[in-house]
């Protein structure tokens, strides 16, 4: 007979499991696309979204292995736990004081505690767990759970009396964060379990509690632990509980796992966006979301964290253009000489160094007499205060030239789209010679057969460490010189919109799009190799009436595959560096980013995109 409540529990189950993920994906669009500039203050803005969203789908087998335990491999999911852990320490730290080292002191705080409750896991406590169990009746399982609890409880007194009685102005929020981390952890550690041969889990509806009430927890205290900054509760609540979740799942419930049965590769977030990791932080985000909006709070910026990038010149004249239908003149040509000034600051600092004071707009670039006063002239109607809609477009139509003015400025320091493919080519060489040789070592050691190897936790482990290490190969260059090896070999530099070394997020989230190209590469090459190691040497065709072994055929149909894989997934970034204004990729797009040549002596002629006399007003 069907028991009707948990026919009802399993189709909730994955109703929720299937819808859960769009809406916070909706959540986190809406927050940072309403609300800019109060979501850059707090670090959850647009790259943040790009990051965790289309960046966690696209990463989704880049695990990066820590070490290996007993014959199985621990780790690190970088969709399902870097990612999340990244991008709320991130947050959490745009919103403290300058230079506060509040989020080093929790991060301290929470190694402590963490190994304290790890301790009640390991197998060198088990003994001490069992007697404790025995001698209260509470058994193995409560015992764990009593003193999980214990540790928790003087944890969090720790954090409230350090809070009160310490100088330090950002301990009222690092001690909000470690209670509702230490709250979650040991909620989730009650719900979880850890299950041989499967992993961690934890039934439905309970795994929504402890996220849903760490938001809404955070998000009421927020007025007393927070002092004037209530919007820091959406990125406390977030951080806290992807830690919490983290300690009270993985770290926790991992131990038992290992040892037990075959062989594995066992990986914290390993469900990638679907792993509560991910999940439970964005749970508690929405939560503390909609206590912020239910109690009516403030969206002004908190002053603390990243700015927005400034809108390109291009943004500008569409935010003219669009002023102008709706009937706003003012609004038209304000857009209109915004998008003027906006080209001519990039292509000065495309070009060479700030324009000096004594100069007007467009004056002592390579540029005909008339942009000089033609950008004058939309100076003077933008000030005029005329409401004709005529003077709206013509103003319109002069911002339009002098953007492609400047554009064809910049376009001297931009890459072109085939320096661009022979640096990312030579990366690509730079980083597959290496890991070839790694996977033919493992397949050499490896004992069995082609499927053997194929199965092999060692060699499955190298595969996708190879994507983890590839993008933070490029990730960590691009972040702390501005380049790579094959960039630097072309002369090429990756540069923010003001010709800076971009910060660590941003250079994760412009090479995120290549996680496609450089998981297929990862898989051609192990793929082929295994088949060169373990594969029929002594058996195969005619090519051209030499004998040449099956293994050799079945490389080249591999390569093949590889490399039209790849002019596949390449000619997306290609048409993009095409289409833009700014021969910007996708991952440019998301961060704000250039790729740019250095810079050269300027040439005193005019751009080549003069516009005819009759097309210019102003």
């Amino acid at each position: 007979m069907v028991d009707p409540w948990l026919l009802t529990l399993d189709a909730s189950s994955t109703v929720v499991s299937l819808a859960l993920p769009g809406g916070l994906w909706a959540l986190l669009f809406f927050l940072a696309w309403e609300h800019p500039a109060f979501a850059e203050s707090i670090g959850l803005g647009r790259r943040t979204f790009w990051l965790l969203l289309p960046g966690a789908l696209l990463a989704s087998f880049a695990l990066l292995p820590i070490a290996p335990i007993a014959d199985d491999w621990l780790a690190v999911s970088f969709a399902g736990a870097a990612f999340p852990i990244l991008a709320g320490a991130y947050a959490v730290r745009s919103t403290m004081p300058p230079a506060a080292p509040g989020l080093a002191r929790l991060i301290g705080f929470a190694a402590v505690e963490t190994a304290a409750m790890l301790w009640v896991v390991l197998p060198s406590s088990a003994g001490t767990v069992v007697r404790l169990g025995s001698a209260t009746g509470l058994g193995t399982a409560g015992a764990s759970l009593a003193l999980e609890t214990a540790i928790g409880a003087v944890a969090c007194a720790a954090l409230a009396a350090w809070a009160r009685a310490s100088t330090f102005s950002p301990a009222p929020r690092v001690a909000l964060l470690g209670t509702v981390m230490t709250a979650v952890v040991v909620l989730t550690f009650a719900g979880s379990s850890s299950i041989p041969g499967v992993g961690i889990v934890e039934s439905f509806p309970y795994f929504l509690l402890p996220p849903i009430a760490a938001g809404i927890a955070t998000g009421l205290l927020a007025p007393r632990a927070l002092a004037g900054a209530e919007g820091a509760a959406l990125p406390v609540a977030y951080l806290a509980t992807t830690l919490g979740v983290l300690v009270g799942a993985d770290v926790l419930r991992e131990p038992p796992l290992y040892g037990h049965g075959p062989a594995g590769l066992y990986a914290i977030g390993g469900a990638g966006v679907l792993d509560l990791v991910y999940l439970s932080g964005l749970l508690a985000l929405a939560a503390a979301y909609a206590t912020h909006v239910a109690f009516e709070r403030s969206w002004a910026p908190l002053g603390t964290g990243r700015r927005p990038d400034p809108p390109a010149p291009i943004q500008h004249l569409r935010d003219a253009y669009r002023a102008g239908v709706a009937g706003d003149i003012h609004g038209a040509l304000a857009g209109s000489l915004a998008a003027s000034a906006a080209a001519e600051a990039q292509a000065r600092a495309c070009l060479g160094p700030p324009r000096p004071t004594t100069l007007r707009p467009w004056e002592g670039l390579p540029v005909p007499g008339w942009v000089v006063a033609d950008h004058a002239n939309l100076e003077r109607t933008a000030h005029s205060g005329t409401t004709d809609p005529r003077e709206g477009f013509r103003a319109w139509l002069t911002a339009r030239w002098l953007v492609l003015v400047g554009r064809d400025l910049a376009l001297r320091r931009f890459a072109s789209i085939g320096e661009r493919v022979t640096a990312f080519a030579i990366d690509l060489v730079v980083l597959t010679l290496p890991a070839a040789g790694l996977f033919a070592e493992i397949a050499r050691r490896t004992p069995g057969g082609f499927g053997a190897l194929l199965l092999s936790v060692g060699f499955n482990a190298a595969i996708v460490g190879f994507v983890a290490a590839a993008l933070l190969y490029f990730a960590i260059a691009e972040a702390w010189v501005g380049t790579t090896v094959g960039k630097a070999a072309v002369g090429l530099s990756v540069r923010t919109r003001g010709l800076e070394i971009p910060d660590g997020e941003s250079a994760l989230v412009r090479n995120l799009p290549l996680a496609p190209i450089l998981t297929l590469v990862g898989l051609g090459t192990g793929v082929a190799l295994a088949l060169v190691v373990k594969g029929a040497l002594f058996h195969g065709g005619s090519l051209l009436g030499v004998g040449v072994p099956l293994a050799v055929f079945s490389v080249l149909g591999i390569g093949l595959l590889v490399a039209i894989g790849t002019g596949l997934l390449g000619s997306i970034g290609v048409l993009a560096m095409a289409l833009t204004w700014e021969r910007q990729r996708v991952g440019d797009l998301w961060a704000g980013t250039w790729v740019v040549r250095a810079p050269t002596p300027t040439p005193a002629e005019p751009p080549t995109s003069t516009p005819r006399a009759a097309d210019r007003s102003g």
